[in-house]
């Protein structure tokens, strides 16, 4: 180590102060985080059946389910002010009856809005149409309504019976019902956790407080901050060596633009000169980047997705995403139509892995899903062209 790298090793050290700033996240306590449940759906709908049941001892009454039903029947369009002059106390909770995932049902009110919940596992084959006819069969004579509930709203493989709803529509209202309730410290405590963990691991959203904190750190220690990142493998798991090694591979020989530095990301020439870099590090994801590609592993499979960011982005940079998002949808791609926003998945694929064989398995299956993001790429700027 040479003395200026010493040096601004010691001042990064030093600068106690600026460290000292993150402790309310490093030292920050979450249950969810704790008990490693921020990613099962099972354990999600648990919370929501809880949260919904008005009889339950949350002591929120209805409120929740009443703004639930709510932003359903908003998202659907369903025109039938009945909908919402129904004794809310009525229904009750059903949790993986005939394998669903909830049922509100009320047989009072002859009505019963049957939710599936996704936060990152896709649909099996028919699993919608299957729902839909057994609780036809099963509550003859009800007001059937159906949701499909995921982190961003996209829309169901049966967009004909059932009505997307997201996670960004329904954390709000709960937050203003936990925020005005006088129901105990403990179930506030655990409300607010749940939506902390939701915000964080479900929605992907940042904390606007922690990134600026952590950008003016990272400015006033860069040198330092590269020397740390150039000579530390941040990530040494068996997944990361076989992802970043199967990016090498494809930036090598030209089919995309992968930067080695540890991360699950990448670009492509096309996409760059479509999409160019801003001049400053001020876009959604406080980079100069305005989409990425990118890597998920989660449970039994590898996903990738392709994402674009919505914040500060030039008026001509907005228009072609625009074309972008429009022919994504022409190419049956589900993306949400909501503007303005942060962040939009164009794109996302996802491939389950043989845990008999799981490093050939994953390395094989990473290659087949940027195959077939870049096949989704020519099917973009096919119709872009024309």
């Amino acid at each position: 180590m040479d003395k200026n790298q010493e040096k601004v090793l010691q001042e990064l050290l030093l600068d106690i102060d600026s460290l000292k700033q993150l402790d309310k996240w490093t030292n920050n306590f979450n249950m969810f985080d704790v008990l490693k449940i921020t990613h099962t759906e099972i354990r999600h709908s648990n919370i929501l059946g809880w949260l919904l049941d008005p009889n339950e001892n949350h002591k929120l009454g209805d409120s929740f389910i009443r703004a639930f039903i709510n932003n359903i029947i908003k998202q659907g369009n369903i025109n039938d002010l009945s909908l919402l002059m129904q004794d809310f106390y009525s229904y009750q909770v059903l949790r993986e009856h005939n394998h669903m995932d909830l049922i509100l049902l009320s047989k009072k009110e002859k009505t019963a809005y049957i939710i599936e919940n996704k936060i990152w596992a896709s649909e099996s084959k028919h699993q919608l149409q299957d729902y839909y006819n057994k609780s036809q069969e099963e509550y003859t004579g009800y007001k059937l309504i159906y949701a499909f509930l995921t982190p961003d709203g996209y829309d169901a493989s049966d967009i004909e019976h059932w009505i997307s709803i997201s996670y960004e529509e329904i954390i709000p209202s709960l937050e203003d019902i936990i925020s005005s309730s006088t129901t105990l410290g403990e179930v506030k405590m655990l409300v607010k956790n749940y939506v902390n963990a939701v915000r964080k691991d479900i929605m992907r959203e940042k904390d606007e407080e922690l990134v600026k904190i952590c950008n003016e750190i990272y400015n006033k220690h860069r040198d330092a901050f590269k020397l740390i990142y150039e000579n530390v493998k941040i990530d040494k798991t068996v997944d990361s060596e076989i992802i970043c090694d199967v990016l090498k591979e494809y930036s090598a020989a030209g089919k995309i633009i992968y930067y080695d530095d540890n991360t699950w990301n990448f670009f492509t020439n096309r996409m760059d000169d479509y999409l160019p870099k801003l001049p400053s590090n001020n876009s959604s994801w406080n980079s100069n980047w305005v989409y990425y590609y990118w890597i998920e592993r989660w449970e039994s499979m590898v996903i990738m997705h392709l994402e674009i960011g919505g914040w500060n982005i030039p008026s001509e940079t907005e228009e072609k995403m625009d074309i972008l998002i429009d022919v994504s949808k022409k190419i049956g791609n589900n993306v949400k139509p909501v503007k303005p926003f942060r962040y939009k998945r164009l794109y996302r694929k996802n491939l389950n892995l043989n845990e008999d064989d799981y490093e050939e398995s994953l390395k094989k299956q990473v290659k087949k899903l940027i195959d077939f993001a870049l096949s989704n790429e020519d099917k973009l700027f096919e119709l872009i062209n024309k």
